[in-house]
């Protein structure tokens, strides 16, 4: 009789929520940001990096639009996009230690082929650091 109270009580929140809302996100379909670390930089010396955004368990993530924004970026440095990836270029002109954190909105996907359209998230962030030495 004890399993049958506890399977019941499994399945309730079955009763009163749809499908849709408790399982759509158990496999997570959101942007991400690739892991990185930052090559260490130097004041008066060009610096470069790059990285590239993805919709993780999303096949068609080429399907979407990606729209990037930074902050914390040192002085001579800039941001540009070439669709998903992101580059980080420039002469900086100050030392220090910054976190740098970029943003991500993806938008889409604009091919119907009659799948679920639905992500769990549209957008993410993530912080990196960067060192600009003398």
């Amino acid at each position: 009789m004890k399993i049958h109270k506890i399977l019941l009580l499994l399945f309730i929140p079955i009763i009163f929520f749809s499908c849709e809302d408790v399982f759509d996100c158990i496999i997570p379909r959101e942007p991400e940001l690739e892991n990185r670390i930052f090559p260490v930089g130097a004041t008066e010396t060009y610096y470069y990096v790059d990285l590239k955004a993805e919709i993780n368990n999303e096949p068609r993530d080429q399907d979407y639009d990606y729209y990037f924004d930074v902050r914390g970026l040192p002085i001579g440095l800039d941001y540009f996009v070439n669709f998903r990836t992101i580059s980080i270029e420039g002469t900086p002109s100050e030392v220090g230690s910054f976190d740098v954190t970029i943003f991500v909105d993806v938008d889409g996907p604009f091919r119907d082929d009659g799948a679920d359209d639905l992500l769990c998230n549209y957008s993410t962030s993530k912080t990196y650091t960067l060192i600009i030495e003398e």
